[in-house]
């Protein structure tokens, strides 16, 4: 399982629960008729497309910063271990 993808899962039900919204609620103003897609999503079992992360800031008050730090620090993880990975099989 993706840790970023629980991290943003945990900070989505974290204001979703702050907001006072269940899940399928939340599902229905992002256009889902059943709450599954934000069980999947809290839980961490998918990734989240952007434009849909985009709905959660405004939906939910989450700061950008704070989602945007997240995403970042995982890009940066990856790209340090797939250039030490290629640099690895040069030899």
């Amino acid at each position: 399982m993706n840790t970023t993808n629980q991290e943003l899962g945990k900070l989505v039900k974290e204001y979703r629960v702050k907001k006072g919204l269940t899940q399928l609620e939340l599902s229905e103003k992002l256009g889902y008729d059943t709450p599954q897609f934000v069980s999947i999503m809290e839980r961490g079992l998918a990734k989240l497309p952007l434009n849909v992360i985009g709905q959660l800031i405004v939906l939910l008050g989450i700061p950008e910063k704070k989602i945007t730090a997240l995403l970042l620090e995982a890009y940066r993880k990856n790209m340090h271990k797939e250039i030490s990975s290629g640099k690895s099989q040069v030899g």
